[in-house]
């Protein structure tokens, strides 16, 4: 079951065998970097990235 519901959207888990896609170059991305700031029991932030060309692909935060 997701954590997050969206109005007027279904959350369901990917296959396995699906392997997401830089939107800059398109292609697979069976490895992305994970750059994470902060110690986690008060504030962290996290970014996501392309590993080829270091387009952000996300962002989260997290504060207590």
């Amino acid at each position: 079951m997701p954590a997050f519901q969206f109005e007027g959207m279904k959350m369901e888990k990917a296959p396995e065998s699906v392997i997401a896609k830089c939107p800059k170059f398109e292609r697979c991305l069976d490895v992305v970097w994970l750059k994470t700031k902060g110690l986690g029991l008060i504030e962290q932030q996290q970014i996501i990235m392309c590993p080829h060309c270091e387009t952000l692909l996300g962002y989260g935060a997290y504060h207590t």
